[in-house]
């Protein structure tokens, strides 16, 4: 079984959250796991501090359950709060250099996005976590527009604008 984990990025604030993260393993369709980073709760759920690589359907600082496996593994269960975060995936063509992402990383920047990235494999891979607070549609925009001129190849990995 294949297993993927990410560095850890620290959220601005943790209020109600005890620190530090604990690890939480995420099943993913084809069988693997991503492991990611949350801060546990007082009332026992977990907030994603993460934005996934591979999972669908959770973004960064979504509130969570999750249970202890055999190993003393968190093991991800369910969704019980959105953060009202969007998730989207870039993924570089092959051999390009991070320095190709980052010529175009201002203008998310500038819309307030962060991103996580990983260098494994021939194609760069970036996560990008859209704050609730972002106008989705532009960074849209943006994603669309490097993909049109041939930089990388995007998708949508959770969109929580609407669920919050």
């Amino acid at each position: 079984m294949k297993e993927f984990s990410v560095d850890f990025v620290s959220p601005s604030g943790n209020d109600g959250m005890t620190a530090p993260t604990q690890e939480v393993e995420f099943q993913l369709d084809d069988g693997s796991v991503e492991t990611m980073h949350a801060f546990r709760r007082p009332d026992g759920s977990f907030v994603l501090d993460n934005s996934p690589f591979h999972a669908y359907g959770i973004s960064c600082g979504d509130t969570f359950s999750a249970v202890r496996s055999g190993e003393d593994r968190l093991k991800f269960v369910a969704v019980v709060e959105r953060g009202g975060h969007s998730t989207y995936r870039v993924r570089l063509q092959a051999g390009a250099g991070h320095d190709v992402f980052h010529q175009q990383w201002g203008a998310l920047d500038t819309l307030g996005c962060s991103y996580e990235g990983s260098g494994l494999g021939e194609r760069r891979l970036y996560s990008i976590d859209v704050p609730s607070t972002t106008c989705v549609q532009a960074v849209y925009a943006v994603l669309e527009h490097g993909e049109a001129t041939g930089v990388w190849q995007f998708e949508e990995a959770h969109y929580g604008h609407l669920q919050k």
